[in-house]
């Protein structure tokens, strides 16, 4: 399921009126809704909120973006979005990019000012693009199922794209709102929350959460 099927689900409960403006919309739950998820996510140490004037409306969150990867954020992050989805009644994308050779080769990706063709073969090298990426993705989305319980608003999605970062913009318009992990060292967690993170939070065209861990909360056990 895409972020597109939530938002039109919510927007068949206003069908009929054509002249929704900004006098039409309720109290503000973006902001609200991070920090009550935030105050309740013993996983997350911190949620910093950027590009909030870029939601359409602020006063609904319908479908939420989860960045899913190997990162020490990673499941801090799920947690924070099931809080956040839980507070606004919202459906939940776990999200993963696996880096692609037919991507990376067409030399026209569509990452972020940082996410330049070398960095991106680097990275697609370090985790292995037909073997380990591949074969990592699926679990890292099925553990990140697994995390969150009875949660049954959700879906995955496992894409294939020349950067993270790219593919997150790409589809961030669809969405109400993005959530990331914090930056991380080293080529494979830079992949999803490194650079990715500064490209997200810049070029994203809706709010973004960026979530650092009390601790390490890595989807996966080593």
């Amino acid at each position: 399921m895409y972020g597109s099927d939530a938002d039109d689900a919510a927007a068949d409960e206003t069908a009929g009126d054509s002249t929704v403006g900004s006098a039409d919309l309720g109290e503000p739950v973006v902001e609200p809704a991070v920090a009550e998820a935030l105050a309740t996510t013993g996983t997350a140490a911190d949620a910093r909120l950027e590009g909030v004037d870029r939601a359409d409306r602020p006063d609904r969150i319908a479908s939420i973006l989860v960045a899913v990867g190997p990162g020490p954020h990673s499941g801090a992050a799920v947690d924070l979005a099931r809080g956040i989805a839980e507070a606004t009644d919202a459906w939940l994308e776990l999200f993963h990019v696996v880096p692609s050779e037919a991507a990376l080769g067409d030399g026209d990706g569509t990452g972020g000012e940082g996410d330049g063709a070398d960095a991106a073969a680097a990275d697609a090298t370090a985790v292995g693009v037909d073997a380990d990426a591949a074969t990592t993705g699926d679990p890292l989305l099925a553990a990140a199922r697994d995390r969150l319980a009875d949660f049954d608003r959700v879906d995955r999605w496992l894409v294939e794209d020349r950067t993270a970062a790219g593919a997150i913009v790409e589809q961030s318009p669809y969405y109400d709102l993005v959530v990331v992990g914090t930056p991380t060292t080293g080529t494979v967690g830079r992949f999803v929350f490194g650079s990715t993170t500064d490209t997200v939070v810049d070029e994203s065209a809706v709010p973004v959460v960026v979530v650092e861990a009390d601790g390490e909360t890595s989807i996966l056990e080593e």
